[in-house]
């Protein structure tokens, strides 16, 4: 496809960008450059399929077949999987495959597909038959899986099951789970080598990689990478190299000069070496002025050429070659800004902006024919990786209209809301959640800006129920969601100040968000007979977790004071947080400081702390945790 017609090339490329700026502006929020010689104007009808009255789909990760004929793509709100012919660029199929796909991949001979359900709990086993698509079985892996690989011969797949911290290894002739292993926190991205023999894995939480043997089915080692919100990982063809798609929390307080030093947080590609010593390397995404976001994708192309990282939040796919001159890459460690030498225009370094949200990314067998999943474009993008231009936008299906919740959704990944672009609200609040870290965001404690030292870190909430969950912050102190949002856009990112149309937006998307099936219930839904001792010990005198979380939302929407309060604090007392989900919150209480719930629970939130009426025993604490896992 690339580079056979000239005119084709720039005539599809004119019906392909500007719809992704349209959906920046319906937002609300200001929209971003095309890329030369890309006009303004309204993408193709993918043919004679009319999408227009569906639901959005939301494509989040894709895999293209050896022969580059075939693309298969997860679409995480639409619970569907599409089947796309890569030489015409038209949908072949789709069918409904289970709750929020989340991963994807597709045997070598095109034959086989597997799909990861990141809020079912399992994979569903595609069959691919000419055009069309069928479900032939389903496999339960645990609770939140997110990446999926499979073997050469199509025979065996391994997922990452994000809450249970395992890689899990599936037959899927038998469909049974056959080995797990217990890797980093969160595992989310996973790559394959083309031998079928090293498996990396990213821990989206844990800040490390593993490596495994897939033959001897064992952890060869977990590496430190310094980096955080682990996404997408890929392995060079010749199986010697690893790279990640990451951020790093740089720690200092949310005022402008830090932001746009690369003083708050930064985005990275890391490359780590499979079988040689345990080190990493690290390049910085971020210009000054002009940052990136929300680093996502990974690819390296067949013959190792090109590396292209994808970053959702400032809408864009970067493009690094290798073999013009040797990269800057620094060594365990990281630069706050990218290095100047990339910015010399030599060919190396180039940015490409698509619009949307793109997420995962993949090479075709040309080595030159990048696909990218743009979740908010409800597209897949064909880029030309090396011109760095968009060639292609496939449809894959939407409603006529954005939805004000959708309209949110933009708002929430988008960077440009944020100073000179440096994060987004999805930086932090992962999925509208969580990524586990703790930030200055200046807007409930005491800090010395004139020595930059911090004593009002706070860990990042989870964002799921939200709306049903004030008053908000850690002390309580805001009881309005509305003004919370203006106080983020205007303090947290230091960007331009939300409108109330662009409130109004946030809060319905907001209102969208829930947690997944609780994996620790019983089948019907009931409490094993520990978590129901554990429930009763939550409501005894002595342990009281009632008092501050009860109701409906495990919260009671009052301030207390539970011993965890310091002379600097500018609100005495912390709003109790909601417990649901308690078993994915980790770590722990307002700062972190606990990394468990047996660590908080028998640390400076034990039961005699808060009660002052003696410590659990052994028993009671087990019982107790037994339930709060269930919340």
């Amino acid at each position: 496809m690339i580079g056979s017609n000239a005119t084709r090339i720039r005539t599809l490329a004119l019906k392909s960008a500007p719809l992704l700026a349209l959906l920046a502006l319906l937002a609300g929020v200001r929209a971003l450059p095309a890329p030369p010689d890309q006009p303004r104007t309204t993408p193709k009808k993918d043919h004679d399929r009319d999408f227009s009255d569906q639901p959005h789909r939301s494509p989040i990760a894709l895999a293209v077949s050896a022969d580059g004929a075939r693309i298969l793509v997860a679409n995480q709100t639409s619970g569907s999987t599409t089947l796309i012919d890569a030489k015409s660029a038209r949908v072949l199929d789709e069918i409904k495959t289970g709750d929020r796909p989340a991963g994807v991949a597709i045997s070598r001979d095109g034959l086989r597909g597997v799909v990861a359900h990141w809020y079912g709990g399992d994979v569903a086993i595609l069959t691919l038959k000419g055009d069309k698509l069928a479900v032939t079985g389903r496999t339960a892996v645990g609770p939140e899986p997110r990446g999926v690989a499979m073997t050469p011969d199509g025979k065996t797949a391994y997922v990452t099951v994000g809450v249970a911290n395992e890689v899990v290894r599936v037959d899927l002739e038998t469909r049974k789970v056959t080995g797990r292993l217990t890797v980093g926190r969160e595992p989310r991205g996973i790559a394959l080598s083309t031998d079928g023999s090293r498996l990396l894995i990213g821990n989206a939480r844990g800040q490390s990689v593993s490596i495994l043997d897939a033959r001897a089915w064992k952890v060869v080692k977990t590496l430190e990478i310094d980096g955080d919100n682990l996404r997408q990982v890929a392995i060079s063809a010749d199986g010697k190299q690893g790279y990640i798609a990451n951020m790093k929390n740089r720690r200092f307080p949310t005022t402008r000069g830090n932001i746009d030093l690369g003083w708050v947080l930064g985005q990275r590609l890391t490359r780590v070496d499979l079988a040689g010593p345990d080190n990493f390397d690290t390049l910085s995404l971020d210009t000054q002025g002009k940052a990136a976001s929300d680093a996502h994708g990974v690819a390296v192309s067949g013959d190792g050429r090109i590396i292209a990282v994808s970053c959702g939040g400032t809408h864009e796919v970067m493009f690094f070659r290798t073999d013009l001159k040797r990269l800057p890459w620094r060594s365990n460690s990281s630069r706050d800004l990218i290095s100047p030498e990339l910015l010399h225009k030599d060919g190396r370094y180039q940015r490409l902006t698509l619009g949307g949200r793109p997420t995962e990314i993949v090479f075709g067998p040309d080595s030159r024919t990048l696909y990218v999943a743009n979740y908010l474009a409800d597209a897949v993008q064909v880029v030309d990786a090396e011109s760095a231009r968009l060639i292609e936008t496939i449809p894959l299906g939407g409603p006529r209209a954005l939805s004000l919740a959708r309209r949110g959704e933009i708002l929430f990944h988008a960077a440009e809301r944020s100073f000179n672009q440096w994060y987004s609200c999805n930086t932090c609040h992962s999925d509208g959640h969580t990524n586990g870290l703790d930030f200055d965001t200046l807007n409930d404690g005491w800090q010395d800006l004139s020595t930059f030292h911090q004593k009002s870190r706070k860990k990042v909430p989870t964002l799921r129920r939200v709306t049903k969950t004030g008053p908000w912050t850690w002390h309580g102190w805001q009881t309005s969601l509305d003004d919370a949002m203006v106080e983020s856009f205007t303090k947290s990112m230091q960007g331009p100040r939300a409108s109330s149309d662009d409130v109004k937006a946030l809060i319905a998307y907001l209102d969208t968000l829930d947690y997944p099936p609780n994996p620790y219930l019983e089948k019907d839904g009931g409490l094993s007979l520990a978590a129901s001792r554990g429930r009763a010990v939550y409501r005894s005198p002595k342990a009281a977790c009632n008092t501050c979380h009860g109701g409906p939302e495990t919260t009671d929407g009052k301030i207390h004071e539970v011993g965890l309060e310091i002379p600097q604090d500018r609100y005495q007392g912390y709003n109790p947080p909601s417990l649901r989900g308690l078993y994915d919150k980790d770590p722990y209480l307002h700062d972190g400081r606990s990394k468990t719930l047996r660590e908080t629970l028998t640390g400076d939130h034990s039961a005699d702390k808060v009660t002052g009426l003696g410590e659990l025993s052994k028993e009671e604490l087990d019982d107790l945790i037994a339930y709060l896992m269930t919340l």
